[in-house]
């Protein structure tokens, strides 16, 4: 599939996919032709056995302003519109952040500028947030008279805590780089010129470890987000169990180990 409003980039060699979204004149808001790119991507990134790590980012001024109201985001019902998109339960907005959220891949977003509604959702979807000194975020539904959506009510507090997760929705205020630091919404708060590098180095480290154990550990400990402690435990042996899916990595973890070499992961 062709994107309109996605520069996908595929380092197959490094086993990172690094996502642009590219309407900087609109600072990269979601219409429904971007929507569909996303979902559409984010299965194919999904299922790509190539790509270890997925890094998401704007072009422009912004990393993603939300759903492009001008444009009739909101998504009503057109004449092309299929049955299934019809009938659903779910908005767009939660459709695309189940979509984001079941991706086990590590995912680290780089916030180039404003985030804000679907967008500040798009980042909480992600594993780590780095920011540059430009990124800043707003929840902004409640402006709207809109509840939280694509998440966002279910990821926020679990990142900053209920308190400050209540604040930031209940206001809606625009929250700078260095408090989104402090808050915990951003992991790492870098410069403008080193806001992909920054991130393509986390990424990178991310790739050195065996994809399935990346895979297998972020699944555990969003299970464990909402498990008691014995369930987690029980999960952690499970999934230990899963590692024996991939036999040649568990070989050159060992053998690398013992040899005092730096491994060569191959995803098998």
């Amino acid at each position: 599939m062709g994107y309109e409003h996605l520069i996908c980039e595929k380092d197959r060699s490094a086993h990172i996919a690094t996502v642009t979204l590219n309407r900087p004149e609109k600072l990269n808001a979601i219409d429904r032709q971007m929507h569909q790119e996303i979902m559409a991507l984010g299965n194919d990134l999904q299922q790509d056995d190539d790509i270890w790590v997925i890094i998401w980012t704007g072009k422009g001024r912004g990393f993603c302003s939300g759903a492009d109201v001008v444009d009739g985001a909101r998504f009503k019902l057109e004449k092309d519109t299929p049955l299934n998109d019809r009938l659903t339960e779910d908005h767009w907005n939660s459709t695309q952040g189940k979509m984001l959220y079941e991706i086990d891949k590590p995912m680290i977003a780089a916030v180039n500028g404003v985030a804000a509604g679907a967008g500040y959702s798009l980042a909480l979807s992600c594993d780590i947030r780095v920011g540059s000194e430009e990124a800043r975020f707003t929840t902004i539904y409640s402006r709207r008279n809109l509840p939280p959506e694509g998440g966002m009510s279910y990821m926020l507090p679990r990142i900053v805590g209920m308190g400050r997760a209540m604040d930031l929705m209940l206001t809606s205020r625009m929250v700078g780089a260095e408090e989104a630091y402090r808050l915990g919404l951003l992991d790492r708060l870098v410069k403008p010129d080193d806001l992909l590098s920054t991130a393509r180095e986390i990424a990178k480290q991310m790739t050195e470890i065996p994809p399935a154990a990346s895979r297998i550990t972020k699944r555990t400990i969003r299970r464990a987000m909402d498990d008691d402690f014995n369930s987690s435990s029980s999960y952690e042996v499970y999934s230990g169990k899963l590692t024996a899916m991939t036999p040649k990595d568990g070989e050159e973890a060992r053998l690398s180990f013992d040899k005092k070499r730096k491994p060569k992961f191959i995803g098998r």
